[in-house]
């Protein structure tokens, strides 16, 4: 799906500035067509772009924060789910938005039980009945992370 369109939006929610810079130099080197890429680094920001906009491909943490920090507005606080939130407000929107799961941790909790991220993808399904292309277990200086990603970009 996405590698046959001339033009691929892109939606990454990503709260570290590392990983975001990581992410978004590997999907450049990845995609030959036109790459619009929205970052998001909150719930919020999230939220807001999912109701005005529709993506092709959305590039999700599962720890989020809440919302970006901004003067009088309270410190924002960090959310082990915020990821599923996401999943949960794409499914809403009824979009062919494909998710892909890129978190730094080895499980996912889903309701508050850590599931293995190999297991995930799974579990997400059964327990809400979303489709998921993929998750991806991310580790800073190893490549892994970009193989497994390339792999099931390839096959959508």
């Amino acid at each position: 799906m996405t590698l046959s369109i001339e033009r691929t939006r892109c939606l990454i929610v990503e709260d570290d500035p590392f990983k975001m810079d990581s992410i978004r130099a590997h999907l450049k080197d990845f995609f030959t067509v036109h790459l619009d890429i929205v970052e998001c680094h909150a719930l919020s920001t999230a939220s807001t772009e999912l109701a005005t906009s529709t993506f092709d491909l959305a590039i999700i943490d599962m720890s989020i924060h809440s919302h970006e920090p901004e003067a009088g507005a309270g410190s924002p606080f960090p959310l082990s789910s915020g990821g599923l939130d996401v999943l949960f407000e794409i499914e809403s929107t009824g979009s062919n938005t494909s998710c892909i799961i890129l978190t730094q941790y080895p499980d996912i909790p889903i309701e508050e039980v850590p599931i293995p991220m190999e297991l995930a993808q799974q579990e997400i399904l059964e327990k809400f009945g979303i489709k998921v292309a993929g998750c991806v277990r991310y580790v800073e200086d190893v490549n892994q992370w970009k193989i497994e990603l390339t792999s099931i970009l390839e096959k959508l």
